[in-house]
C-alpha cells in the first residue's frame, strides 16, 4: 500500500479551544461530493478528496485559487489506525490520526489538516467555546473560522462482534491561517471538508449507512 504521509503535530480541539493566528483569502462552495471507496483505498488524498472539497481546503487555508497545492495523506492507513486504536483500548485517546492535509507548493508545513480520534463522549450541548457554532450533522458538529469538529457514530463489524459494534468517532479540520472569506463561509467550508472526509472514512470502515452522512453536502441547520 502506497503511503504519502506528512506528519504534523496539531493538537486536538477540545471544547474550550482558543483562537490562533491570522491570514487571508476567500470564496464559497456548494457541490456534490464524489469519491469512491476504491479511490480512497488507493492511498492518495489527491484521488479521494472531491474537487469542491479541495477548493474548500484551499480557501480555509488561505491559498490563492491558482496556487499549486499538494494534497497529502493515506485514508486507508488512517482507517486502519482508527481500528487499531479501538482494538488497543484507545477510546478517550485524543491523539490525532492524520487523514488528509494540504499545503501550498511542493514542500512546506501543512496549511490545513483533517484528523480523527476516538472520544469517550460528545460535548455537552451549549457548552462549546464561543468561537464555535453548533450544527445538526452526525451526532453533532461544531464549526469556527479556523477549526471544525464532527462527531459521528460508526456501527461496523470491523470493530468486532457478530452484529457489529458502534464506536464514536471525532473528526477535526484545522487551518494554520485565518481565511479572508467571511466567517459564515469559512464555517461552511470546514463542515463541507469534514462531511466529505468522514463519509470516506465511514466507507473504509464499513460503517452502516455511511454513519448517516448524506451522499451530498448541504449546509446543516444550527443546533
Amino acid at each position: 500500500m502506497a503511503l504519502l504521509m506528512k506528519c504534523v503535530k496539531i493538537a486536538p480541539v477540545l471544547i474550550a479551544v482558543a483562537p490562533t493566528t491570522a491570514g487571508c483569502r476567500g470564496g464559497g462552495s456548494k457541490a456534490a461530493d464524489s469519491a469512491s471507496p476504491s479511490e480512497a483505498a488507493s492511498g492518495s488524498c489527491e484521488k479521494s478528496l472531491s474537487a469542491p472539497v479541495k477548493e474548500a481546503m484551499k480557501r480555509v487555508a488561505d491559498m490563492p485559487v491558482s496556487a499549486k497545492t499538494s494534497f497529502i495523506g493515506d485514508p486507508q492507513r488512517a482507517a486502519e489506525q482508527v481500528v487499531a486504536r479501538y482494538e488497543a483500548g484507545g477510546v478517550g485517546d485524543l491523539t490525532s490520526i492524520a487523514f488528509c492535509g494540504a499545503y501550498e507548493g511542493s514542500s512546506g508545513l501543512d496549511s490545513v489538516m483533517v484528523s480523527y480520534d476516538l472520544p469517550q463522549s460528545t460535548p455537552e450541548k451549549g457548552k462549546a467555546a464561543e468561537i464555535f457554532k453548533e450544527y445538526r450533522m452526525g451526532r453533532t458538529a461544531l464549526a469556527g473560522v479556523k477549526v471544525g469538529v464532527l462527531y459521528f457514530e460508526c456501527s461496523s463489524g470491523t470493530f468486532g462482534g457478530s452484529a457489529g459494534t458502534t464506536v464514536l468517532i471525532r473528526g477535526e479540520v484545522r487551518s494554520r491561517y485565518e481565511a479572508s472569506e467571511s466567517a459564515d463561509a469559512a464555517r461552511k467550508d470546514n463542515l463541507h471538508i469534514l462531511h466529505n472526509s468522514s463519509r470516506t472514512l465511514a466507507s473504509l470502515l464499513g460503517c452502516k449507512s455511511n454513519s448517516g452522512l448524506s451522499s451530498t453536502f448541504s449546509m446543516p441547520s444550527e443546533a
